[in-house]
């Protein structure tokens, strides 16, 4: 079977570009996940958000189920396709490709018009995550790990007021592999907050520099698919919805780019950008 893929990312081309060999790493409904010297690609079916490692197939989930591949498979990149175990060839010569790095700080002004935005998007989420600490109801902390997320949070922020960065990034870090679904919600939040420090202009912040040092020692505290998705916010590489938020888009698109990322990922990750967002001012006295 040969395919053109019909979309991808700059970023994961160039993760390709560096290698000549990979494998098959998991399979799910709509993506078939490959590693390649440890950090994944992810074959994905048409209409599905692109996110930093994506290449969209011209392919239903229906399509996706047929594709004759299973784990450990080889996967051979060369310099215009991607070859996956005996039968199937994907060239990559007419992709449409998109940069996803996100970039620059947001003026004060669209900040405030952000952060009310993504407060009335998260509190009405209802996705049963890290949202719903934002939402105000009264069984909020009963979930278990949201209970441990809450307090976690709440420390975090006490350290961030007293400007002990390092003892806010801890706390933090401790959200790494906490939560339910393929990508936790704690590393969820966490890559929300690595995107809003981008965008509140704290990215170079002593805070920012020890966040990102420590999540980058605590990769293997979670799942390697959920590890790729920190690695890549980590260098700056986040979601086409993450990255539509500086153009300020309105509520209802805000709610429907995030609501169809995974179960809860993607309110989950803005639940992170409000959080940051809602404690900017740290960054700018």
């Amino acid at each position: 079977m040969n395919l053109s893929i019909t979309s991808a990312s700059r970023y994961v081309l160039g993760l390709l570009g560096r290698y000549t060999q990979g494998t098959v790493h998991s399979i799910y409904r709509k993506t078939i996940n490959l590693s390649f010297g440890g950090q994944l690609a992810a074959l994905q079916a048409e209409g599905s958000p692109l996110s930093p490692i994506s290449l969209i197939l011209p392919l239903t989930e229906e399509g996706m189920a047929a594709l004759p591949l299973e784990i450990g498979e080889q996967a051979v990149v060369t310099s215009d396709s991607l070859s996956v175990g005996k039968d199937c060839t994907f060239f990559f010569e007419s992709a449409s490709l998109q940069d996803l790095k996100l970039k620059g700080a947001l003026p004060e002004e669209s900040l405030v018009l952000l952060e009310d935005a993504l407060m009335a998007v998260v509190s009405s989420g209802h996705k049963g995550s890290f949202d719903v600490l934002f939402s105000c109801l009264p069984d909020a902390e009963e979930i278990p790990f949201l209970a441990v997320a809450g307090k976690r949070l709440k420390e975090a922020s006490q350290a961030l007021e007293k400007s002990c960065w390092e003892a806010a990034s801890g706390e933090l870090c401790r959200l790494i592999g906490l939560g339910l679904g393929l990508t936790p919600g704690g590393d969820d939040f966490l890559c929300g907050v690595l995107a809003g420090l981008i965008l509140c202009g704290g990215n170079r912040h002593p805070f920012a520099q020890a966040l990102k040092e420590d999540i980058g020692l605590r990769l293997a505290d979670t799942n390697e698919i959920s590890a790729a998705f920190l690695r890549c916010a980590l260098e700056g590489q986040f979601s086409q919805a993450v990255n539509s938020l500086s153009r300020l888009p309105d509520r209802k698109e805000i709610s429907a780019d995030f609501s169809a990322i995974g179960h809860s990922s993607g309110m989950d990750t803005l639940s992170g950008i409000l959080y940051l967002l809602q404690r900017r001012k740290v960054f700018m006295h």
